[in-house]
């Protein structure tokens, strides 16, 4: 029985130690989060370099323009839905800032203040 415990609180110390993600290249998924729930469209900025492409996820249509260590994204989603894209970059530990510049709502809308939206990084 001791045996037994010993092994479960080394599983669990195990388990809770987290280093963080290792410096280098990968990927990350990106959002879109807003009060609003599902958006039609949204305009991001991109500041910093390490950026070696971006992609669409999740049902949006992404248009990139890219410029110096800046990256304009423009995420259209035909239905409405979540606003989400990947970044590839050359150190995950280092991901751009980013600034929402404009949204709009399923319905064409612009949304009037989008002080409230933010970027959302998963790794």
């Amino acid at each position: 029985m001791r045996r037994v415990a010993a092994l479960l609180l080394v599983a669990a110390l195990t388990a809770c130690s987290d280093e963080g993600p290792q410096a280098g290249p990968g990927t990350l998924s990106a959002s879109v989060v807003g009060p609003n729930g599902d958006e039609g469209a949204a305009v991001i900025l991109l500041l910093g370099d390490g950026v070696t492409s971006v992609s669409p996820a999740g049902g949006a249509d992404l248009y990139v323009r890219d410029g110096n260590s800046t990256t304009r994204l423009v995420l259209v989603h035909p239905t409405g839905g979540e606003l989400s894209f990947e970044l590839t970059l050359e150190d995950v530990t280092n991901p751009p800032s980013f600034v929402v510049e404009e949204v709009a709502g399923p319905d064409d809308e612009l949304r009037s203040d989008v002080s409230a939206y933010s970027v959302e990084l998963v790794r």
